[in-house]
């Protein structure tokens, strides 16, 4: 299997829907730092000093300190929980015909794509092109039956593991954007891997790749903007607060303005241009897009449940947007259905046409 590296000869790249700015690196003088010196001081000496320990003013200042060792003890575990990807063991690509390349996304790192690209006749242009977009806590590997169900309906699919997922490292200062950033410059690259830019391109996001597929759909940028034919979603997410609430213990509940304040100021650091906050950081705001588009949700939703379906379904254009609920359908994305891959099909018909081997199993119906 070989490996190549983009070198951009189709288009001139643009900045659209992510933040670009390289990170501010910690400050020494900054607070945390200067907090967990002075409390590192404090507890020191009253170890090592009995005087220190006799007088009144030390437990007085140790009293005072505990809402600040309270304050540093809950932001080590956001930027352990929130700001640092889940690590997953990695699982291989089964299907042989991948093809490897190289390219540079968000903050110059060295990322990995993969491209899979359809039967066709020598001379025959691709169908179209899906950016194929995994869930949080998963994997490209995870979601291979649903991209090669893609392929067998003649498109070609590009994605990779997301930073910290996967074989990607770079598990540190995770964020969304981060994410929009490395999608942008893969799609700048996989285009250079054809004599000519597709026509079609759609976005396919399953779970929290769905929620950055609608933020890079909503402000589309380079070769792929005015191509861009729709967006399939499954069991999106449509929050960043909820996906955060939800993570955060019952007991911590209580400090949720701590969390808040403790994400913006991170946030600010790893993004100095950030453009969008943790508070509107849901849909319409994140990203609406005004291109078709299909949602999939399941009907067991374990892991989001139905809070972000039904925010989503508030602000979607009608004219625009197809929803099905599917049932029996599960949020793995190990796990597939009939009734996925024939609703997908029905979806895309108008666009591809005859399929070259549409899924024929029976099962039970999706609702609108």
């Amino acid at each position: 299997m070989s490996i190549s590296h983009a070198t951009h000869k189709h288009s001139n790249r643009t900045q659209g829907a992510a933040s670009y700015k390289a990170s501010i690196p910690p400050g020494w003088l900054t607070l945390p730092y200067f907090g967990t010196f002075l409390l590192a001081l404090e507890l020191l000496a009253l170890i090592a000093l009995p005087t220190w320990r006799g007088l009144t003013i030390a437990w007085v200042l140790l009293g005072a300190s505990l809402p600040v060792a309270a304050w540093l003890t809950l932001r080590m575990i956001i930027l352990r929980k929130i700001l640092t990807s889940p690590f997953c063991p990695p699982s291989s690509l089964t299907n042989p015909h991948w093809e490897i390349f190289r390219f540079k996304g968000w903050g110059n790192s060295t990322l990995t794509g993969r491209h899979l690209r359809a039967e066709a006749e020598p001379n025959d242009k691709p169908k179209g092109l899906v950016l194929y977009l995994h869930g949080y806590g998963s994997s490209l590997s995870n979601n291979e039956s649903r991209i090669e169900h893609l392929v067998e309906l003649g498109l070609d699919v590009v994605g990779m593991d997301m930073r910290g997922h996967g074989h990607c490292d770079l598990r540190q200062d995770w964020t969304l954007l981060k994410v929009v950033a490395d999608a942008e410059a893969l799609l700048e690259s996989v285009v250079e891997r054809y004599e000519e830019p597709v026509e079609k391109v759609w976005i396919y996001g399953h779970s929290v790749g769905g929620f950055i597929g609608m933020r890079l759909a909503s402000r589309p940028s380079g070769w792929w903007a005015e191509r861009l034919q729709g967006l399939m979603l499954e069991s999106p997410a449509s929050s960043f607060p909820m996906l955060i609430e939800s993570e955060i213990h019952p007991l911590l509940q209580p400090l949720r303005g701590w969390v808040r304040q403790i994400l913006r100021r991170e946030f600010e650091r790893i993004h100095p241009d950030l453009n969008i906050r943790y508070a509107n950081s849901q849909v319409p705001h994140f990203g609406m897009p005004k291109v078709e588009m299909l949602v999939l949700q399941a009907e067991n939703d374990s892991r989001l449940g139905t809070a972000h379906h039904d925010l989503l379904m508030q602000h979607v254009d009608d004219d625009l947007c197809t929803s099905y609920l599917l049932k029996g359908h599960e949020h793995s994305p190990t796990t597939d259905s009939s009734i996925r891959r024939r609703t997908l099909e029905q979806w895309l018909h108008p666009h591809l046409g005859p399929f070259l081997e549409p899924s024929r199993e029976s099962g039970p119906e999706a609702s609108s």
